[in-house]
């Protein structure tokens, strides 16, 4: 399994749960993402002496006031693979400056031939206008914990770009995410678990880490009518193939 997106340094006791993913032989890699450039440099220095954690670097839409995109350059090492999380939050007035960021971070990612990894939060229309009109991620992109949105599928679908799935999935309000799980093609899908944050049932309560993969995928199997083993080969091989930096 590979855990596309989780904050180890979101964690009260990070030392414990890395030892949780290095202790679980079914835990091949994890990606820790940053939120600004002080975790970003974090998690970048976390994965130099740790074999199965690789970083993203970015600037979250909800931390743009204290931190400069061109930042971001200084933090790029052989472990970082991506750019993100980074996005627009529609839960804060400074829309036009959060615009702003994804934009620069688009370019920088471009520059530095990395995918990006994208936070839509009611956001979905607005990212794609931009990647519409101002500028795409040329090497790959994924909406993480997507929320539902059939438009914005179709427009990540024909264009190469992977949808990635978190505990919500496993919610009795997921009716319209399971929508999405059964028509997201095989070829095009991740999965997360955005730990400390949304956490799978049956542990919805609880802080979340990255053991708790297995109820995602069991959720996924369920809906798509394919084997675990299948969905964490598939999951597996799709998250290689985007973060092309990871080995």
């Amino acid at each position: 399994m590979i855990d596309s997106h989780m904050h180890i340094n979101s964690y009260f006791n990070n030392t414990y749960d890395i030892y949780k993913v290095n202790s679980n032989e079914r835990i091949e890699k994890v990606i820790n993402v940053g939120l600004d450039i002080k975790t970003s440099k974090e998690i970048t220095a976390m994965a130099i002496s740790n074999d199965k954690m690789y970083t993203s670097i970015g600037i979250h839409p909800l931390y743009i006031k204290e931190n400069q995109p061109e930042d971001l350059f200084s933090l790029v090492n052989d472990k970082v693979v991506a750019v993100g999380e980074i996005g627009l939050d529609n839960t804060e007035d400074n829309f036009i400056k959060q615009r702003e960021y994804l934009i620069t971070q688009i370019f920088i990612a471009n520059m530095l031939c990395l995918p990006v990894i994208i936070h839509s939060k009611n956001s979905n229309e607005e990212i794609i206008n931009i990647f519409k009109n101002v500028v795409k991620p040329k090497y790959g992109c994924v909406f993480h914990c997507f929320q539902p949105d059939i438009d914005t599928m179709a427009y990540l679908i024909a264009n190469g770009y992977y949808i990635s799935f978190a505990g919500p999935i496993t919610y009795k309000t997921a009716k319209k995410s399971l929508e999405i799980v059964k028509e997201v093609p095989k070829e095009l899908f991740l999965v997360e678990t955005d730990s400390p944050y949304m956490t799978p049932e049956p542990h919805r309560d609880e802080l979340n880490n990255s053991n708790n993969l297995k109820y995602i995928i069991s959720k996924i199997s369920e809906i798509k009518g394919i084997s675990f083993d299948e969905v964490e080969e598939i999951t597996t091989e799709n998250a290689k193939k985007l973060f092309k930096k990871m080995i």
